[in-house]
């Protein structure tokens, strides 16, 4: 059995440029993984794929006045840095379980999103608490997505798969409020600030 890898790496940065890198583009419901997003090819026995997927931050100045944080953080997938054994077996299937693991970085981003709307004002202090939501989120992201790895056997269990797939989907609508393409005001409930 050969194995799958995914990497996923994490900036937890101050500032980035908006404009995205020639091979980079955003994580959208309409755009699904493809094969020819993979533009490193590999031969190795142990890995078959890899797929560079990350979340990062953008907070300075006066964005703490903005009615959302949906353009602050974003999620992005980069061909130039993806690889993929073209002679692969099942190679739909493997880009399939990537683009779980995409969607599943998305609701990571989004509850990014949504804790610092919820708790702007801390933010005033400084950029400390955005930087410690950043760590925690993505700690619990790397162990959610193991547990993905180890319950689907890197995507080859499709019955637990499909469970995976619906609880992202569940997370996703959830928090539909906190999509990148979002700009309008987000009015938070007061008992959404439990819900975190």
């Amino acid at each position: 059995m050969k194995r799958i890898v995914l990497l996923l790496l994490f900036f937890p940065l101050i500032a980035f440029s908006q404009n995205l890198q020639s091979g980079e583009f955003l994580w959208s419901k309409e755009r699904k993984l493809q094969k020819e997003d993979y533009k490193l090819s590999i031969h190795d026995n142990n890995v078959q794929i890899r797929s560079s997927i990350s979340f990062s931050y953008q907070l300075r100045g006066f964005n703490v006045f903005n009615s959302n944080f949906n353009k602050n953080i974003i999620n992005k997938f980069s061909s130039s840095s993806s690889a993929l054994d073209s002679t692969a077996d099942n190679i739909p299937a493997m880009v399939d379980y990537q683009q779980v693991n995409f969607d599943l970085s998305e609701v990571y981003t989004r509850k990014m999103r949504k804790e610092l709307l919820l708790n702007k004002n801390k933010l005033w202090k400084g950029l400390d608490y955005a930087e410690e939501i950043f760590n925690t989120l993505t700690s619990e992201f790397a162990k959610n997505q193991a547990l993905m790895d180890e319950e689907t056997n890197y995507g080859l269990n499709v019955q637990k798969l499909q469970s995976w797939k619906q609880k992202i989907n569940d997370d996703l609508e959830a928090l539909s409020e906190f999509d990148y393409n979002n700009t309008s005001k987000i009015k938070i409930k007061k008992s959404s600030k439990e819900e975190i």
